[in-house]
């Protein structure tokens, strides 16, 4: 029990590191609007990109929890629970945004407003980071089926199916995109998302058994090549380069993305109490901190035009992220203090 448990705090500080990240992500990346030299830029979007692992993190914590056979999921669960929760906060938080949208355009509001807000969802044309709604959507529809396959998995099997997911989701886009050629070969699968799926799960499982030393070259060669490859791109003005950072299927990514998660889950160090008790309470509201920080964000910097680097320069950045974290959480927290709001965010 005491190993489980200690499994479950991994999991739940991963997943508050994560939602840190995220935010992280998106101030330096929106900032970066702002920057006036080669420096300010550079650094910016460094940081942008050495957060990309952040959504990969989330999705394979979805793998290692959802995959589980002891964990049981009826379809009634599976849409009463899952895919009827993302679509409530998609619609929701749709309509919300293009609210904000219209206040901060001083339009009046109007009834037609709500509508364009639904509008919006089922176009993808709201704010941009509800993407990840889609995806989750998506990847619930497909999980009674990819709960099948992972309780039939031996640990070839994972490796030949996390094999092929690798080569063509992962490797041969990057060949693609640096190529500028399209191959003729391809899998008939969607996105490079199911392979962060059954990553988590045969991570945590133990399916794959990648040594530490191993999770250690793979979290420190994909952060060392994402800091120099950031550089090239925007000192050589690299398109294709500049492209591939910014995508989750980039190998690189991917290599980091498992090193970090296999580095969470083999830590030995017991984490302080007070920090693992922050980090319950982030976990907690992590959902609803990723959907309300671009409110934060848009406001300062797009409604306002507040700009960071005319107060402090990437300190003040930093500190605005920081400040976007910890407003989002109060928020949050404090929303989920009401009656029906707890379950969605």
């Amino acid at each position: 029990m005491e190993k489980q448990q200690e499994k479950l705090t991994f999991l739940t500080e991963l997943r508050a590191l994560a939602c840190i990240a995220i935010v992280f992500l998106h101030t330096f990346y929106a900032a970066s609007a702002f920057t006036t030299n080669f420096s300010e830029q550079i650094i910016a979007l460094t940081v942008r990109n050495l957060m990309m692992w952040a959504v990969p993190c989330f999705v394979m914590i979805t793998g290692t929890l959802l995959l589980n056979e002891s964990r049981v999921i009826t379809y009634r669960k599976l849409f009463q629970k899952y895919i009827l929760r993302m679509i409530v906060a998609l619609l929701l938080f749709s309509v919300l945004f293009e609210i904000l949208d219209t206040i901060a355009a001083k339009e009046p509001f109007r009834i037609s407003t709500i509508f364009i807000g639904l509008k919006n969802a089922a176009t993808g044309k709201s704010w941009r980071h509800l993407w990840y709604l889609y995806l989750m959507i998506g990847l619930y529809l497909l999980l009674p089926f990819y709960r099948k396959i992972a309780a039939a998995l031996n640990r070839k099997d994972a490796c030949y199916l996390i094999g092929v997911y690798l080569v063509f989701l992962s490797i041969s886009p990057m060949l693609e995109t640096l190529t500028e050629t399209k191959t003729a070969f391809y899998i008939c699968v969607y996105s490079v998302y199911p392979l962060y799926l059954f990553l988590g799960y045969a991570l945590y499982c133990g399916l794959l058994q990648i040594p530490r030393w191993v999770q250690i070259v793979f979290a420190v060669i994909g952060t060392i090549s994402v800091v120099v490859l950031t550089f090239l791109s925007e000192k050589l003005q690299l398109k294709s380069l500049s492209d591939l950072l910014t995508n989750y299927a980039f190998p690189l990514i991917v290599l980091q993305s498992i090193g970090i998660f296999g580095l969470m889950r083999a830590k030995k160090a017991k984490t302080p109490h007070w920090l693992e008790w922050i980090l319950e309470q982030i976990d907690s509201c992590s959902f609803g901190i990723y959907l309300i920080h671009m409110a934060f964000l848009k406001a300062v910097l797009v409604y306002l035009q507040w700009n960071p680097y005319a107060h402090g320069g990437t300190m003040m950045v930093f500190l605005l992220a920081l400040a976007v974290t910890i407003l989002s959480f109060g928020c949050i927290w404090a929303l989920k203090k009401i009656p029906g709001l707890k379950k969605l965010l």
